[in-house]
Protein backbone atom coordinates (compact mmCIF):
# COMPACT_ATOMS: atom_id res chain seq x y z
CA UNK A 1 0.00 0.00 0.00
CA UNK A 2 1.75 3.54 -1.20
CA UNK A 3 1.13 6.68 1.23
CA UNK A 4 -0.78 9.23 -0.27
CA UNK A 5 1.08 12.51 -0.84
CA UNK A 6 0.08 15.22 1.94
CA UNK A 7 -1.44 18.46 0.35
CA UNK A 8 0.94 21.18 -0.11
CA UNK A 9 -0.65 24.55 1.34
CA UNK A 10 -1.01 27.45 -1.07
CA UNK A 11 1.98 29.77 -1.44
CA UNK A 12 -0.18 32.37 -0.26
CA UNK A 13 -0.54 30.83 2.54
CA UNK A 14 3.22 30.63 4.01
CA UNK A 15 5.42 32.82 5.48
CA UNK A 16 8.80 34.49 3.76
CA UNK A 17 11.18 31.89 5.90
CA UNK A 18 8.82 28.95 4.83
CA UNK A 19 8.88 29.97 1.36
CA UNK A 20 12.77 30.50 1.09
CA UNK A 21 12.86 26.98 2.39
CA UNK A 22 14.41 28.18 6.25
CA UNK A 23 10.91 27.03 8.18
CA UNK A 24 9.27 23.96 7.89
CA UNK A 25 6.17 24.19 5.74
CA UNK A 26 4.02 22.57 7.97
CA UNK A 27 5.13 23.93 11.85
CA UNK A 28 6.51 27.16 10.45
CA UNK A 29 8.90 26.46 13.24
CA UNK A 30 13.03 27.18 11.64
CA UNK A 31 14.93 24.66 9.85
CA UNK A 32 18.53 22.98 11.12
CA UNK A 33 19.67 19.73 9.97
CA UNK A 34 18.32 16.54 8.67
CA UNK A 35 15.45 19.04 6.52
CA UNK A 36 13.62 16.92 3.67
CA UNK A 37 12.06 18.11 0.44
CA UNK A 38 8.37 18.33 1.09
CA UNK A 39 7.55 18.89 -2.48
CA UNK A 40 7.07 21.86 -4.81
CA UNK A 41 4.78 24.56 -5.03
CA UNK A 42 3.98 25.27 -8.75
CA UNK A 43 1.91 28.95 -9.38
CA UNK A 44 2.18 30.97 -12.04
CA UNK A 45 1.40 34.95 -12.44
CA UNK A 46 0.34 35.27 -15.85
CA UNK A 47 3.47 34.29 -18.14
CA UNK A 48 5.63 34.42 -14.74
CA UNK A 49 6.45 31.09 -12.59
CA UNK A 50 6.40 30.98 -9.24
CA UNK A 51 7.50 27.61 -8.56
CA UNK A 52 8.55 27.36 -4.98
CA UNK A 53 10.65 24.52 -2.99
CA UNK A 54 9.46 23.74 0.58
CA UNK A 55 11.46 21.87 2.85
CA UNK A 56 10.00 20.44 6.29
CA UNK A 57 10.90 18.69 9.64
CA UNK A 58 10.80 14.77 8.61
CA UNK A 59 8.57 14.39 11.23
CA UNK A 60 6.27 16.84 9.56
CA UNK A 61 6.88 15.14 6.24
CA UNK A 62 5.54 12.01 8.00
CA UNK A 63 2.65 13.77 9.06
CA UNK A 64 3.59 13.65 13.11
CA UNK A 65 3.65 16.06 15.35
CA UNK A 66 7.44 17.31 16.75
CA UNK A 67 5.51 18.46 19.92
Amino acid sequence: MTAVPRPLPALGALTWDQSAGRACVWCAEPLTTGAVHAGVIRERDGAHVLDTEVWAHPLCDAGESRR
